[in-house]
Parts: structure tokens; sequence; C-alpha cells
């Protein structure tokens, strides 16, 4: 991490914004209808740079293994058609319909059908496996098997999904409700509801506000990651009100329902509709089995 610190200033002084994670680093850039052409030169002078960087510090940037992509809503993708490749150290790298990133399959228009589908996959083989092995199994370590194999791949990066349309969710859920049944031993048309209740499950858009909240809480209580923090912000009236103690954070509201789907809008939305006991938890293990406790009694609309 010491030795690639020097990656972050470089695309800081020329404009372009960038995470890193280990070894895989991202670099993006908001691109308009009038100044695309320029938006883009910004990023490849950039690109240029950093291979050069690492060519003095005896490393090469392969294009290879580089991916680029348009994210955005369809109409504004379609403006910008005639952005089609990245140059990348000398080479092109084509403008993808969808890349992987840390695990996500990331569509252009954030859709994430094709992340979803690919986990549903995989998913569902190792229901498959686990079904063949139940009967030979109690209950708890069927369960934890459940949860080790299938439970863990739909909980994963699961708050990308907030806002998504609900058939995208709803093929997780056929997921998870398949797996109860394999569980629980149940037949074909046991009650979904009934079967998470017993195994103490939340359905997953239940578990995708729970990750959000979850993430706003850690990001309040202790600052990290500041990428997420900084996004964050109490709200702060200008005259005392019953609100000012509620540890309220400020809404942020887009011009489109695109936008509402970022941490920015989300996290306020699902963080003020959660009651202020809650909130104001006095550790992380505390605010997530009362919160887990309300949703089940309260399960979000």
């Amino acid at each position: 991490t010491i030795y690639v610190s020097p990656i972050s200033s470089i695309l800081t002084q020329l404009g372009v914004s960038q995470h890193q994670y280990a070894d895989d680093t991202q670099l993006h850039i908001a691109i308009s209808n009038s100044n695309a052409t320029t938006d883009l030169c910004t990023l490849e002078s950039a690109l240029s740079a950093l291979s050069s960087w690492f060519f003095h510090n005896w490393l090469s940037l392969n294009p290879e293994k580089s991916d680029a992509i348009l994210l955005g809503t369809h109409q504004r993708n379609n403006s910008l058609r005639t952005i089609s490749s990245v140059d990348v150290s000398g080479s092109v790298v084509p403008i993808s319909s969808h890349i992987k990133l840390l695990g996500v399959t990331l569509d252009s228009s954030l859709t994430f059908n094709k992340h979803v589908n690919l986990i549903s996959q995989s998913c569902y083989y190792h229901i498959r496996s686990l079904r063949h092995i139940r009967h030979t199994l109690d209950l708890s370590t069927a369960a934890l098997i459940g949860h080790a194999l299938v439970s863990s791949r739909l909980d994963y990066a699961n708050s990308i999904l907030y806002g998504s349309p609900k058939t995208t969710v709803l093929k997780f859920q056929r997921v998870q409700n398949t797996l109860a049944r394999i569980v629980l031993q149940s037949g074909r048309f046991d009650h979904s509801t009934t079967m998470l209740n017993q195994l103490h499950w939340l359905p997953i858009h239940s578990r995708i506000r729970f990750k959000i909240a979850t993430l706003t809480y850690k990001a309040l209580s202790t600052g990290d990651p500041a990428y997420l923090a900084n996004l964050l912000h109490p709200t702060r009236p200008t005259y005392n009100t019953r609100s000012s103690s509620q540890s309220l954070l400020q809404p942020v509201h887009t011009s489109l329902k695109f936008g509402s789907r970022a941490f920015r809008s989300a996290a306020p939305t699902v963080w003020n509709v959660i009651p202020l006991n809650i909130r104001t938890s006095p550790s992380l293990p505390a605010f997530k089995r009362n919160l887990k406790t309300y949703f089940f009694r309260h399960p979000p609309a």
C-alpha cells in the first residue's frame, strides 16, 4: 500500500478520481455530452501518466487486464455512443457492456441483471449439492452450510441492489426461498414467509436495507471508511425542534430515480426511518441485533 500510494497523488493532480483496493485500481471521471472528447482526453492523459510512473518504477501497466465501461442511464449512454474505446498505455481498450469489479458484475445501466443471474446460478448449484446430502444432516448443520455456501453469496455487496427493479431482487428472493425449503425439508407449497421466520432469516429486501443501515452506523460511529463517512451529513436545524436530537441525516434529493440509488441518498432514507433507540445503540452488535428484530416486526415496504 505504501509503495503504490503515489498513484493517488498523480491522479488527483490530473483531476481524475480513483479508488484503490489491494492491487485493484479504478479510475473514474464524469463525462458530459458537451465536453465528451475533452473529458476522455483527461482520462487518457491520466492513464499515460500512470503508465509512465509504472515504467519508472520497474512495473508495467497491462492493457489486457484493463477494462473500460460507460455508466449512466440508458438515454445518457446512447448519447455517448461516439466513445467506443479508451487508450491505455498505447493500446486500445474497447468499451464493454459489463465488467467485473471486486466480485460484482457491473452493466452499463447498473441494472445488475447479469450480476444477479450469475450469483443465482452459483447459488442453485450449491443448493442442488446440499439437497443430495440433506437427509444426512441435522437442521442446525444444514442451516450452517446453507448460510456459508448460499446466503453469504446473496449478502455480498447486496447494498448495490437498493432501488433496483423488484423483478431483479425477486430473483434473489426465489433463491433464498429454495434454500429455506431444502434446509427445512418443507413441501413446495409451504409459505416462504413462514419458512424464513422459522429459520430467523430476513428476506432479501430487508437484508439490503440492513446492510445499508449497518454501513451507515459504522461510518457515523467510527468515521471509516472515510469515502462513505464524508457522504453523510447530520441534520442541523437553525432552531431547536423535536428532531434536533434525533440523530437524523440530511436527506439528499436527486432529480432522477437513478441517482437515488447512490449511498449518499440511500443511507439517509434508510437511516431516518429507523427508531431512535436503535440508531443510538451503544455498539455495533447491539445495533445489528436490535435492527434485525425491528425488521422482523416491521418489514420495509
